[in-house]
């Protein structure tokens, strides 16, 4: 086995154990907050040390081409249930917590810079609407929509966003890649 590989399964493994300390037990309300074991304590400082958590290339390129900033409004579906609420992920700042990871806590902090973003010119992409992220192409016809969000009412509420920004959206494509 290769060490890339070996590496690569050992940081699973190492993922793997930190997360199956998190979960709690059913008779503890989903709402009430645990201390981090000594074990995930010494884990999570073990990672941050092997990191360049200070490094801030990755937070300029995740804000670079921003047109505007995603509102934090809920979107909700007409039977009144919830689909997404982007200000639900707002309590992501700072330092992580003793108990998270402190690489996935600083890959939520990247996946948090939501908005409409200038890719090149006549692309942009859309970002935090929901859990995935789409992209839009201005062509001689029309715009082309590539990978929608995973509901229409998220798409809607994105598309209307672009639009402020972008003046009328004429869809004349829709490219799912996955």
């Amino acid at each position: 086995m290769s060490a890339n590989i070996s590496s690569k399964i050992g940081l699973s493994l190492f993922i793997l154990a930190t997360f199956s300390g998190c979960e709690k037990s059913p008779e503890e309300p989903a709402n009430s907050e645990s201390a981090a074991t000594d074990f995930t304590i010494a884990s999570n400082q073990q990672f941050a040390d092997s990191l360049q958590l200070d490094h801030q290339q990755d937070f300029e390129d995740a804000r670079r081409g921003m047109v505007a900033e995603a509102p934090n409004d809920s979107v909700t579906a007409a039977s009144g249930v919830q689909i997404w609420d982007g200000a639900a992920y707002d309590f992501i700042r700072g330092e992580a917590p003793e108990t998270v990871n402190p690489s996935l806590w600083r890959q939520a902090k990247l996946n948090n810079i939501r908005g409409l973003f200038k890719v090149d010119e006549g692309i942009y992409q859309l970002r935090g609407f929901d859990l995935a992220n789409s992209t839009l192409i201005k062509s001689d016809n029309g715009w082309i929509l590539v990978d929608p969000l995973t509901t229409m009412e998220t798409t809607k509420f994105a598309m209307d966003f672009a639009e402020l920004h972008l003046g009328k959206i004429n869809l004349t494509g829709i490219i799912f890649t996955h």
